[in-house]
Order: structure tokens, then C-alpha cells, then sequence
């Protein structure tokens, strides 16, 4: 389970860029493509540096019409499937 206070960052071993407004992120360790688009994108800008599921989503709140409740749901599942690629580490 991943708590509101749980906080992430990006992991090593990935190179990203931003094209027509969505991410692109190559693993190189597995040579696979992900794509982000929409909330995604912001997600993945603010891992730049660590951040908890709560910081996120204060951000994704103030951007997008969306409940707290709601936003830390999608947020959690977010992370988890990045998480899950390897994407992202849990670092507290």
C-alpha cells in the first residue's frame, strides 16, 4: 500500500523528453519506450526531485479539476504502475 506521506523520485538508467506535450521515456537497461500524456506528465516532471504522494498531489489539485480523494486513487496507481516498470523508487 502506498501512503499519502510515501515519497518517490525518478529512477536511474532512463532518459525522458518531452514531445508535443507528452513524455517520452526510454528504459536503457530494458531498451523499452513508455509514453505519459495528461496527468502523467505532470507526475513525472515533479519526480525531477523527490516528492510524496501528498505533494503531488497538491500540484495535480491546483491544475486539474479533480478531488484530493480522487487524485491520490489515480496518483497511487500511477506510481505503482511506474513502480512496477521501474520508472520510479520508493526512497523513504
Amino acid at each position: 500500500m502506498i501512503e499519502p506521506t510515501a515519497v518517490f523520485r525518478r529512477s536511474a538508467g532512463q532518459v525522458s523528453c518531452t514531445i508535443n506535450g507528452e513524455i517520452a521515456i526510454l528504459s536503457l537497461e530494458r531498451a523499452i519506450y513508455f509514453g505519459l500524456q495528461g496527468v502523467g506528465v505532470q507526475i513525472w516532471e515533479a519526480l525531477e526531485h523527490p516528492k510524496s504522494v501528498r505533494d503531488l498531489c497538491q500540484g495535480i489539485t491546483a491544475a486539474f479539476d479533480v478531488t484530493p480523494e480522487r487524485c491520490q486513487q489515480d496518483v497511487v496507481q500511477i506510481l505503482a504502475d511506474m513502480q512496477k516498470e521501474g520508472l520510479v523508487e520508493r526512497v523513504d
